[in-house]
């Protein structure tokens, strides 16, 4: 379910027909269980990912933008925006998409069935969390 101006601003379809779900969050190049307080920014990255789908909603390739690839940039908003223009002409609209799951430069991501909560999980950082009915509100 597409919410204006949060976390699922950027859902939406191509002019033909191809689905996407752009995500603004941010990943740690080490598991964050093995740094202290201090080192979690030195590791810590910033993501703009644009995944894209067919037009029956299964995973079909993904462009993304990290602060370890281009450190000059300083807006990881500015960049999610140049991602989406180049797809043309979009509709911001709701969508229905499969699970799945990827790796991005070792980073899981996507959206992930967590059994043990019964829950889809966008990853990375967990931000948030789609369960039961299924309707497309979310959690954070």
């Amino acid at each position: 379910m597409r919410m204006e101006e949060y976390h699922t601003h950027y859902l939406g379809k191509t002019r033909d027909d191809k689905l996407f779900f752009g995500s603004v969050t941010f990943a740690h190049k080490k598991p964050i269980r093995e740094l202290t307080p201090e080192e979690r920014n030195k590791y810590r990255i910033e993501l703009a990912i644009l995944y894209l789908f067919d037009k029956n909603g299964k995973f079909s390739e993904y462009k993304y933008w990290s602060t370890e690839k281009d450190s000059e940039t300083q807006s990881v908003w500015e960049e999610m925006e140049k991602l989406v223009a180049e797809l043309r002409q979009v509709t911001l609209c709701n969508i229905e998409v499969e699970t799945f799951e990827i790796n991005i430069d070792g980073i899981k991501c996507g959206l992930i069935p967590n059994e043990e909560s019964v829950s889809i999980d966008l990853f990375p950082s967990n931000t948030i969390s789609f369960q039961e009915p299924w309707d497309g509100e979310y959690y954070t």
